[in-house]
């Protein structure tokens, strides 16, 4: 079944570099009892050089509180958010 990978970069849609530095890693807040909610579904990457937080659609059944704050957080910041369709398989 097809889903859709999100990537949130962190260079605003008027091209600056989003701050501060570590704002993946403060918005993700990942625990040990989330990690087994995302079960894969969510990950912090570097993509050219950019921190950037990808996830998939899928992250919306299993905590979509986080999916919804994720994509909240992307908006009001003003973001680049891409969305890719992907095979369920290819999602990690």
């Amino acid at each position: 079944m097809p889903a859709t990978r999100y990537t949130i970069s962190g260079v605003t849609q008027d091209g600056q570099k989003f701050r501060p530095s570590d704002w993946t890693k403060r918005l993700i807040c990942i625990k040990k009892e989330q990690l087994i909610k995302y079960n894969g579904h969510l990950k912090i990457r570097r993509i050219d050089g950019i921190k950037s937080i990808v996830f998939d659609s899928q992250l919306q059944e299993a905590c979509s509180f986080t999916f919804e704050r994720l994509l909240s957080f992307a908006k009001i910041n003003h973001l680049v958010v891409t969305e890719e369709q992907i095979n369920s398989q290819d999602s990690n």
